[in-house]
């Protein structure tokens, strides 16, 4: 129910593997801190789809302000679909942090 973004769902999650892989394969170390992309990112993902399987798919296709209530006063962001709003968050606080701070 993500539509278009369900390869760039895809593509974010494997962005900060793959960037661990790449510095373990030059470095031939692979050092990751407490809270890193590869473990958390999984555990994300799965959680994720738990999550879509109590609530059902279309919880994603929905305004974010339908979805989630409690923030529908935020103006922006309230008639932009969840799955374009979550894409975002998870880009700005979780894949960009990562890469930036490996």
């Amino acid at each position: 129910m993500c539509g278009r973004n369900t390869f760039c769902f895809w593509v974010i999650s494997a962005v900060p593997f793959y960037c661990a892989t790449w510095e373990h394969y030059f470095t031939n170390t692979l050092i990751l801190p407490a809270v890193n992309g590869p473990t958390e990112g999984l555990m994300l993902i799965y959680m994720a789809h738990f999550f879509t399987a109590i609530v059902g798919a279309e919880w994603w296709a929905q305004a974010f302000g339908k979805s989630i209530p409690l923030l529908s006063w935020v103006p922006f962001i309230n008639g932009i679909s969840t799955s374009d709003v979550v894409l975002l968050l998870v880009v700005l606080f979780a894949v960009i942090p990562t890469i930036t701070f490996k």
